[in-house]
C-alpha cells in the first residue's frame, strides 16, 4: 500500500513536472516569437523613411511597401503578449499611418494634372494629408508645404477661368464680361507651375477674350446710337432756323430799301417844290 501511495506521488510529481516544463518551454517560445514578430514589424516600418526620425518619407515610398508593412504590424499585433510590444506596434502604426499621408503629398505634388476635376481632388487630398502629419511631423510638413500651395494656386488658377463661363465645359461666357476679368485669369494662368494646363486654359482664355471683346462693342454701340438721331434731327432744325435767318434777314432789307426808296421820292418832292415856288 505504502508502494503505491509512493508511486502515486512520483507519477504525478512527475507529470507536473512536466507540465511545467512544458508550460515554460512553451510560454518561452511563445514570447520569442512574439518578440520577433514584433521586432520585424517595427523593421519594416523604419525601411518606408529616409532617416532615424521618421519624419521624412524613403526615397523609393510605394504603396506595395506600406502594404507590406501593414500586414507584417496585422500578424505582430496577434502575437503580442506584453504591454511593452503593445506600445511598439501603436508606435510603429502611427508611423505606418503617416508614411500614408506623406505619400499621397507626394504623389499628389508629382502630378501634372490637366483635368480641373483632378486638380481639385489633389488639392484637396494633399492638404488633408498635411493637416494630418503637422503635429507628427513637422520636418516634412515645412518643407513639402509651399509644393502643395502650387496645386493651391493652380486650382485657384482654374476657378478664375472658370468663373468666366456659365457651364463647366467653357464654351458658354458669362454676360457682361470686362477685359479686365479676362485679364485677371491670364495673369493666374501663367503665374502656374503646370504649363500644359496653362495651354489647356488658353482655348477659354480665347473664347472669354471674344465675348468681352463682343459686349464690349455692343455696349459702344448702344451708347452711341441715340445720339445719332439727335444729331440728325438737329441738322433740319438747323436748315429751319437758318432759313428762318435768312428770311428775315432778306424781310429786312427788304423793308430797308423800301425805306431808303421812300426817303428819295420825298426828297424829289421838295426839290421840285422848292423849285417851282423860286420861278
Amino acid at each position: 500500500m505504502k508502494r503505491r501511495t509512493l508511486f502515486s506521488i512520483i507519477v504525478v510529481t512527475l507529470v507536473a513536472g512536466c507540465l511545467t516544463l512544458f508550460y515554460g518551454a512553451h510560454s518561452t517560445w511563445t514570447d520569442t516569437q512574439s518578440a520577433h514578430a514584433v521586432q520585424a514589424a517595427t523593421k519594416q516600418v523604419d525601411t518606408l523613411f529616409k532617416d532615424s526620425s521618421h519624419q521624412l518619407p524613403a526615397a523609393q515610398l510605394s504603396q506595395e511597401k506600406i502594404d507590406a508593412a501593414k500586414t507584417s504590424l496585422q500578424a505582430a499585433r496577434r502575437k503580442i503578449t506584453e504591454p511593452e510590444q503593445a506600445n511598439q506596434i501603436a508606435s510603429a502604426q502611427a508611423d505606418l499611418d503617416a508614411a500614408e499621408q506623406m505619400l499621397t503629398v507626394k504623389n499628389a505634388i508629382a502630378q501634372k494634372p490637366i483635368k480641373p476635376s483632378q486638380l481639385k481632388t489633389l488639392t484637396i487630398e494633399s492638404q488633408q494629408a498635411l493637416a494630418k502629419l503637422a503635429k507628427q511631423k513637422p520636418t516634412f510638413v515645412q518643407i513639402y508645404q509651399k509644393q502643395v500651395a502650387r496645386l493651391s494656386d493652380q486650382e485657384a488658377a482654374v476657378n478664375k477661368v472658370a468663373s468666366l463661363f456659365s457651364d463647366a465645359d467653357f464654351q458658354d461666357p458669362k454676360p457682361g464680361l470686362s477685359r479686365s476679368q479676362v485679364q485677371a485669369a491670364l495673369a493666374a494662368l501663367k503665374h502656374i507651375d503646370n504649363p500644359q494646363l496653362a495651354d489647356q486654359m488658353m482655348p477659354a482664355i480665347a473664347t472669354a477674350q471674344q465675348a468681352a471683346a463682343d459686349d464690349t462693342s455692343s455696349a459702344e454701340a448702344s451708347v452711341s446710337s441715340p445720339t445719332a438721331p439727335s444729331s440728325a434731327s438737329s441738322g433740319p432744325q438747323s436748315s429751319t432756323t437758318t432759313s428762318q435767318s435768312t428770311s428775315s434777314a432778306s424781310t429786312t432789307s427788304s423793308e430797308f430799301n423800301q425805306s431808303q426808296q421812300e426817303s428819295s421820292s420825298s426828297s424829289s418832292s421838295s426839290f421840285a417844290g422848292a423849285s417851282s415856288s423860286q420861278g
